[in-house]
């Protein structure tokens, strides 16, 4: 599996693209920086310019970033979901899945601890509990369907596939 998250150092950028025809939009970084940035914007007749469409430009994050579609109302949740996840790659992960989901950004970190990744498949999985839970004798072994097994789990909503040799566990 390729790194999710590069954590090359550099900051995340963003773009404001406001809805006023009249103003042109802005790069930004960070909370302190938009803020800074939208209020001090103004359109053609010299009003102040409210409404923005948010943009994921560059960075680590643009899968969750979409998934939980952040607005100029949820973008201060979002910096701070940003410092909980702490580059943690599991955890980014575990909270794109609940995001795509459904989950509301506020739910995300109550929610990510209920849930484990396994890097393997499905089939994999399977052989390691059935290896866990059972003492099979070497002979029977070799007629236990794995994959069989694994697409059970998975058609029954015990795991769920994320990306090739990937998978979710709990909720």
């Amino acid at each position: 599996m390729s790194a999710v998250l590069t954590t090359s150092g550099a900051k995340a950028s963003y773009f404001a693209q406001p809805y006023n025809l009249g103003a042109v939009g802005f790069y930004f970084e960070d909370l302190d920086d938009y803020r800074e940035k939208a209020n001090d914007l103004k359109d053609d007749c010299g009003l102040p310019v409210e409404e923005f469409e948010l943009q994921y430009i560059d960075g680590d994050h643009a899968r969750l970033f979409n998934a939980l579609s952040i607005s100029q109302a949820s973008l201060s949740d979002w910096f701070d979901l940003l410092d909980e996840l702490d580059d943690d790659e599991d955890r980014y992960l575990i909270a794109c899945h609940l995001a795509e989901m459904g989950f509301d950004i506020s739910e995300l970190s109550r929610r990510w601890d209920d849930y484990r990744l396994y890097r393997g498949t499905a089939a994999d999985y399977a052989e390691e509990i059935v290896s866990d839970c059972y003492e099979v004798p070497g002979n029977l072994a070799s007629y236990i369907d794995y994959e069989r097994l694994g697409r059970e789990m998975v058609l029954g909503g015990d795991i769920t596939e994320l990306e090739h040799d990937l998978i979710v566990i709990g909720g």
